[in-house]
């Protein structure tokens, strides 16, 4: 497989690899301990708030491991606490005893590594809002434009709007069949005149 440099640097050219997705949260868990990296274990609160099976992932690992996984279960119950988080782990800890201790430090460095996490992740979310906003926006837009414009005269404003150079017929075109029903478009005497025939249209029929 290649290192994980390398699929970066590929991703940023456009050139996706495609693996195996998991089947399981516990498969998840399980490669990430099993990995044995601290700096990875750190995300292991972000997928111990969804449902596991604490049994099926101990039998996996071994004892230093499951000390490990022990350990980020207590850290997780305090952050999610904190963050008022929904979660199963109170019930878990008790049923299994969980009592490994983590100091201060540790505690602090797995909750600023999930609050990161958590902001990346809000930031992505407000990144696809913002897309699908625009595209509505653009939908919008276009559908109005085709009842205003023919396409002849929507491809030349769209090359206007994109900073295009029009040719010489192009832009006769443009002073001749589009400028004046741009100016009327702007005008706001005829937006307030079809807003009043828009709210009056009713009493009419």
């Amino acid at each position: 497989m290649p290192n994980a440099k390398l699929i970066k640097a590929l991703e940023k050219k456009g050139f996706l690899l495609e693996f195996p997705n998991y089947d399981s949260n516990e498969e998840i868990i399980i490669d990430i301990l099993k990995e044995n990296n601290p700096r990875i274990n750190l995300s292991l609160p972000l997928f111990l708030k969804e449902e596991f099976n604490y049994e099926k992932i101990v039998s996996k690992l071994s004892k230093e491991r499951k000390e490990e996984l022990d350990k980020i279960i207590l850290i997780s119950y305090k952050i999610y606490n904190e963050k008022n988080i929904a979660n199963n782990l109170k019930e878990l800890i008790s049923k299994n005893k969980i009592k490994t201790p983590f100091s201060k430090s540790e505690f602090e460095e797995y909750y600023n590594s999930f609050k990161e996490s958590q902001l990346k992740e809000s930031d992505k979310e407000q990144k696809i809002i913002e897309k699908q906003s625009k595209l509505r926006l653009n939908l919008d837009l276009n559908k109005s434009l085709k009842v205003l414009f023919s396409p002849a005269k929507i491809r030349i404003m769209n090359k206007i709007f994109n900073h295009e150079k029009l040719t010489n017929s192009e832009l006769k075109y443009y002073y001749r069949a589009i400028s004046n029903i741009n100016k009327a478009v702007l005008n706001p005497a005829l937006t307030d005149y079809s807003r009043i025939i828009e709210i009056s249209k009713k009493e009419s029929f």
